[in-house]
């Protein structure tokens, strides 16, 4: 563009600026710049020079668009033409669609810039002209102060994402309404709306509620790749949010050393430092091997090894009476529910090994023995039976976080007492009654379900136990010793509740 004529857009601009003064067109360039080159069909091939035929058309494109009150499109064509090629022209325009625009902050600075590196284009009047613009302009703006918490909080106005250094300097606002926007990782956004007064300096904590823990985890190696909940994360420090409340298993690994596994347990809206080390070398370590874009996927986690303790309670029921005493009445059956612990340690995912101790105790009330003939009752007996056994089981289970099916397995000793109360029969003879122990030997299936929230254990299942019974013999009521259970077995079936403690824990 001619001197001249970015000399005349100054003044019309400016013009155009000032209160009170009539709205103006933006410049126009003279019709000897922006003619076309004489050869409509020859492109200039100096790199200059097509850089100014860009920026004539962008030029003259604004003007149109400009006059059609499309003041974002006008805008963004001076812009580029500006970028063609640098000129106070351009540059007023582009200050005169912000003001357009009602974004007079920035046409402010547009008119400090042309001031700045156009300057010495203008005439002491033009100058004196566009100080005073910029003044008034700059009336029509105030600022807005952030005093965010997370410090890291991205902070958007209007859309657009404000610098860290504006949000601590300080955001200079046009007067009127402005959408803020914050947010940052583990934290809740928060949006508002912001009213600001002309001159006005506002001050507005920001303060984000937590939805999250957070962790940072370090290590001195950096090829030492670090693994969260078996998502490979990052090279030699990670830091982020994650969710609070529950167990994370934290790793780091390198090919060579003995990898580091950690369960962590964060806190709502707290941060924890952990210092991750890998263990001793393994093998052979390439130290000049070039590191990969991205870390591989971890080795086994152990998070589901380690120890459990759980209560039972079963309820079980005999298939066999002793001493052929027959309980159909209805007063003359009743079962005791059965306690017992279980203790062990789970090898890997799907195998754990326990020692189980179970304590039963079975009564019946008005159970009938029954003469030779098998019909009648000649008395009412009252009798006990109570079990205890111990003995290893071997468990296996599905995979699963928080629910899998387990299977148990196991075999021990129980030892058996039946006590026979006395009592006075039909004819009114007394039976003494009398008492037999035993040690036998017993086999154990049990099949459930396995349910795990944080460390806590809950089971439920079916429990069979098949216990031997042929050393239980004893002499009651006065005659000779006989066998308590005719077959010399004790097949009982039931329903069993565990809960406990698990130290590998769910994550959810």
């Amino acid at each position: 563009m001619a001197e001249g004529t970015r000399i005349s857009a100054a003044t019309l601009l400016v013009t155009a600026l000032l209160p009170c003064a009539a709205r103006a067109d933006p410049v126009t360039a003279s019709p000897a710049a922006d003619a076309p080159p004489k050869s409509a069909d020859a492109a200039p091939t100096d790199p200059e020079a097509q850089k100014t035929q860009s920026a004539r058309r962008h030029f003259r494109i604004g003007v149109k668009l400009y006059r059609d009150t499309n003041y974002p499109g006008a805008l963004a064509e001076f812009e580029a033409a500006y970028r063609d090629k640098p000129g106070p022209g351009s540059l007023q325009n582009v200050a005169l669609c912000l003001k357009a625009l009602f974004r007079y902050a920035e046409a402010a600075t547009s008119l400090k810039l042309l001031l700045e590196r156009h300057g010495a284009e203008l005439s002491e009047a033009e100058r004196a002209a566009m100080q005073t613009t910029v003044s008034e302009l700059e009336s029509l703006v105030g600022t807005l102060k952030l005093d965010p918490n997370p410090a890291n909080a991205v902070i958007s106005i209007d859309g657009r994402v404000v610098s860290p250094e504006a949000v601590q300097a300080g955001i200079v606002l046009n007067v009127g309404e402005h959408t803020l926007l914050a947010e940052a990782p583990g934290y809740e956004r928060r949006a508002e709306i912001v009213r600001i007064a002309s001159l006005a300096h506002l001050t507005l904590p920001i303060r984000l509620r937590a939805t999250a823990g957070f962790l940072n985890v370090t290590t001195s190696d950096p090829k030492a790749a670090i693994a969260i909940d078996d998502e490979p994360l990052a090279f030699h420090a990670w830091s982020g949010p994650l969710t609070p409340e529950v167990d994370h298993v934290v790793q780091v690994y390198r090919e060579g050393f003995e990898p580091f596994e950690q369960t962590v347990h964060l806190e709502l809206g707290k941060t924890l430092d952990l210092h991750a080390e890998l263990g001793a070398p393994t093998g052979a370590v390439d130290e000049q091997a070039p590191l990969p874009a991205k870390p591989s996927a971890p080795p086994p986690s152990k998070k589901s090894v380690g120890l459990y303790g759980l209560l039972t309670l079963s309820a079980v029921g005999l298939n066999d009476t002793p001493l052929n005493l027959q309980v159909d009445g209805s007063n003359a059956h009743m079962t005791l529910p059965s306690f017992g612990l279980r203790g062990g340690y789970r090898l890997s995912e799907p195998i754990a090994v326990e020692l189980a101790l179970d304590i039963g105790r079975l009564d019946a009330k008005g159970a009938c023995e029954v003469d030779d003939t098998g019909t009648n009752c000649v008395a009412k007996r009252t009798f006990s039976l109570r079990s205890v056994r111990v003995g290893p089981n071997l468990r296996l289970m599905t995979r699963g976080d928080m629910l899998r099916f387990a299977t148990s397995i196991g075999a021990g000793i129980v030892s058996h007492r039946l006590e026979l109360s006395p009592t006075e029969a039909m004819d009114g003879t007394m039976q003494k009654g009398g008492s037999a122990s035993s040690v036998d030997p017993y086999f154990c299936l049990e099949l459930g379900a396995a349910f795990n929230y944080r460390h806590l254990l809950l089971e439920l299942g079916v429990i069979a136990f098949i216990e031997g019974a042929t050393g239980l013999h004893g002499a009651f009521d006065q005659k000779t010793e006989q066998a308590v259970f005719s077959n010399g077995t004790l097949p009982m079936l039931g329903l069993v509740l565990k809960g406990g403690y698990s130290s590998w824990g769910t994550r959810h």
